[in-house]
């Protein structure tokens, strides 16, 4: 495993910050021209900012907006939690080839995704929201799952990829759960006891919701995301269909984890939700 720790040098943009006029030139200079085909990359597949408003970005940068988490990362960098989750995570299932990991600082970044970058999936942290790094290996195991997945899935039919959202969720909440199974189960939703509570209390709503005609792939999929105030759904709720639709298949034997993790996507599609 590699592991790519980009953010040193936006670090260096900040020490190197003169005047405010100076701050797109410098960010240019220190940061984007050295990382330019990561950073093109994740734009271009998470496209929260152009190019011309990505400056004004960077030109509205306070320096103290970062101190806090040049602190936490002094004090618990994320390179060590990263290389003990991955050896945790390659005792369940090592793959031909480990992954790679970049880790960054953009605008909004998810705070964990898997995307293709040079022809392979690779791991990806975005830095900027973490308060503290409390379930970073939690993180970590999630989005190794989903890295095993992008190795082996090939395309998703487009009728499917709901069903792949909700199905490869569930996979990473149980992957982790295997890896740290001293953990509280909230932990490996990555969301807080109370919406997990809310979660098991409304599993029949999710289901009528989910899998009624009332509503498209397409408005499901921004349900998932968002939520949905009006229907009572609060964001990333479908894990939880997912997670138990895996639990059911894992409840079959040890091996089972393998073939779901690493064999094809059908195995995955076939579940039952």
């Amino acid at each position: 495993m590699k592991i790519f720790s980009l953010y040193q040098d936006f670090f260096k943009f900040l020490d190197e910050i003169g005047s405010q006029a100076e701050l797109w030139k410098t960010y240019l200079s220190y940061y984007y021209r050295p990382h330019k085909k990561f950073l093109g990359s994740y734009f271009s597949n998470f496209p929260l900012l152009d190019f011309s408003s990505l400056r004004q970005r960077v030109e509205s940068i306070q320096v103290g907006h970062y101190s806090r988490l040049k602190n936490l990362i002094s004090v618990c960098p994320p390179e060590e939690i990263i290389e003990k989750a991955c050896e945790k995570c390659i005792g369940i299932f090592s793959p031909a080839k480990e992954p790679d990991v970049y880790l960054f600082i953009g605008f909004f970044s998810p705070d964990g995704f898997v995307m293709d970058f040079q022809g392979k999936p690779v791991i990806c942290f975005g830095l900027e929201r973490f308060k503290d790094f409390s379930l970073f290996k939690i993180l970590f195991a999630h989005e190794y799952a989903h890295f095993l997945l992008n190795l082996s899935r090939g395309e998703i039919p487009e009728g499917k990829r709901l069903k792949w959202l909700i199905v490869s969720e569930g996979i990473a909440v149980c992957f982790s759960s295997l890896v740290f199974p001293q953990n509280k189960l909230s932990d490996h939703f990555l969301f807080g006891r109370d919406r997990l509570n809310w979660c098991q209390e409304n599993e029949s709503l999710l289901r009528e919701i989910y899998f009624s005609s009332q509503f498209s792939s397409i408005e499901l999929i921004d349900f998932y995301f968002k939520g949905n105030p009006e229907l009572n759904i609060p964001p990333r709720a479908a894990r939880y269909l997912g997670y138990q639709a895996v639990r059911r298949y894992l409840s079959q034997g040890k091996e089972k984890a393998i073939s779901l993790l690493y064999a094809n996507k059908k195995t995955a599609l076939s579940l039952e939700l």
